[in-house]
């Protein structure tokens, strides 16, 4: 069975759906794991409630909260709430994984704006460089059974710590499908050596046929131990953050899963890992695994 046994899910202050917690406790209820329900708590600034135009505990998302965890605990689910005070939200999350037993996050994706994201990063985007536990960031896109799960490889790296991630992206997917009753689709892009303006010609580079049909048997081989079959592979020339999301908007995906973090170095902080600048342009919900983690 999948290694999620206790899971950190982030109430949402701001919406009565609660889908964070809401996926955290669907998966939760197949997985037998414990969910943290962690709640930071603000002071009410709203207007109308100012002006004692509507109560105060209107707002309180508690009211949905409660509700949802009361039908998930008649279910068999163990759950656990905490209260932290006034903080950022990727900072009460940070702190609370730091001291407690957990193997994955889950957090609303909250679709910021790519321009206000390079100066001010999300909290997505700070889990995603600051944390080495797996993140599951969530929309209000319902899970489908017969669905499909997207897995993004980089089967060009030849490392044994590389490999090791691509096995576990591989594993993890093979267990939320059977857990979700989907499908799973592979996808690999990537860049042509192009050496058309090079003075002195590499001879022992490759054409670009070449090249496909390389990567190509790399993607194959991946596949192999899983019996997908060619549509389930996805072989595409270009950058991650274009492809990955037309891709997964081709295959009506309902979860993107990719590693994360892979990369360091200046720039790499400076932009942001390719999992933090695509979960704006995606529909469906992405679960990010560090290398760390494993």
């Amino acid at each position: 069975m999948i290694s999620y046994h206790h899971t950190l899910a982030l109430i949402d202050n701001h919406s009565a759906a609660q889908v964070a917690l809401n996926k955290a406790l669907q998966l939760a209820s197949k997985t037998k794991a414990k969910v943290t329900a962690l709640k930071v708590e603000r002071p009410y600034n709203n207007f109308l409630s100012r002006l004692g135009l509507i109560p105060n505990n209107a707002l309180d998302p508690m009211l949905f909260v409660n509700k949802l965890l009361s039908k998930y605990q008649r279910l068999g689910v163990e759950i656990e709430v905490k209260v932290i005070n006034n903080v950022k939200d990727h900072v009460a999350i940070l702190n609370e994984t730091n001291t407690g037993d957990y193997d994955l996050v889950v957090v609303n994706n909250q679709h910021h704006n790519t321009l206000v994201n390079e100066f001010i990063p999300s909290c997505e985007a700070h889990l995603l460089r600051e944390s080495d536990l797996p993140i599951l960031i969530v929309g209000n896109k319902c899970w489908q059974p017969q669905g499909h799960i997207l897995t993004a490889l980089e089967t060009a790296g030849s490392n044994f710590a590389h490999k090791e991630l691509n096995q576990h992206l591989l594993d993890d997917t093979q267990q939320l499908a059977s857990l979700l009753d989907n499908d799973i689709h592979l996808l690999n892009c990537y860049q042509l050596e192009n050496w058309s303006m090079s003075v002195n010609k590499d001879h022992g580079l490759f054409t670009d046929e070449e090249q496909r049909s390389h990567h190509w048997e790399h993607l194959i081989d991946s596949a192999k131990a899983y019996h997908l079959g060619d549509d389930h592979l996805h072989l595409e020339q270009g950058l991650p953050d274009h492809i990955i999301p037309e891709v997964a908007h081709r295959c009506n995906a309902n979860l993107l899963v990719i590693g994360a973090g892979e990369h360091h170095g200046f720039i790499s902080e400076l932009k942001g890992h390719t999992s933090s600048v695509i979960i704006d342009q995606l529909k469906c919900d992405i679960l990010a695994i560090k290398p760390t983690h494993h």
